[in-house]
């Protein structure tokens, strides 16, 4: 049994990893039809305008398009390069992908296939090439699921939140209409006391469990 379930997670890692092969060769072939292309930065014979040229969108633009020009070079050239200047070359391509998916110009996603993609030009050793994409997707994975119970505590917050609320404005309103308070207490110490009651009640009552999907 044990050798099976051995057998039955190799097998999904080898379908895992050539579907990311494919993946970024398929990348690959995209970049390449670019490096075919015309820079348009080169081939446009227009003054830009100082002022457009100047404001956060156009120089979004303007870094993206030099993103995409090193990455078309980098392909390009990786054939030819020495082990040190193709690496060297690799990492800080790779530094730009952490800082553009960290700006939130790449999705996860998009930054995880670049950066496989870059895996598959800059890594000659196979046997290397297949462990660096396999940290690269579990590290993905992980982050995926540390940002999916990101989001889910982030909506049981927000449900709390808007529970308080509705029970807040519902408590204020029975609280000014009464005559007289408990114990003799003053209406706003009154007041204070139902709204941490229903702060209490409502920290106390558990988070519904996520859903799990088959």
């Amino acid at each position: 049994m044990k050798m099976r379930l051995v057998s039955i997670g190799l097998v999904v890692s080898a379908v895992l990893m050539l579907a990311m092969w494919i993946a970024a060769q398929q990348r690959q072939d995209s970049v390449a039809r670019m490096i075919a292309q015309p820079d348009p930065a080169a081939t446009d014979p227009a003054d830009p305008d100082p002022a457009a040229a100047a404001t956060p969108e156009a120089r979004a633009n303007q870094g993206r398009l030099a993103f995409e020009r090193q990455a078309r070079a980098f392909v390009r050239d990786a054939p030819g390069l020495d082990d040190t200047t193709r690496m060297a070359r690799a990492r800080a391509l790779s530094q730009d992908i952490d800082r553009r998916e960290q700006n939130r110009e790449l999705s996860g996603d998009e930054a995880m296939m670049m950066r496989v993609g870059l895996i598959q030009v800059a890594v000659k050793d196979p046997r290397e090439r297949v462990v660096q994409i396999r940290e690269v997707i579990d590290r993905h994975t992980q982050q995926t699921a540390a940002r999916q119970r990101a989001l889910l505590a982030q909506q049981q917050r927000d449900a709390k939140l808007k529970d308080y609320k509705a029970q807040e404005a519902r408590i204020v309103s029975e609280v000014l209409a009464m005559q007289s308070y408990p114990n003799g207490m003053s209406r706003e110490d009154y007041l204070r006391q139902r709204l941490q009651d229903a702060r209490d009640t409502i920290n106390r009552t558990p988070a519904p469990a996520p859903v799990s999907t088959p």
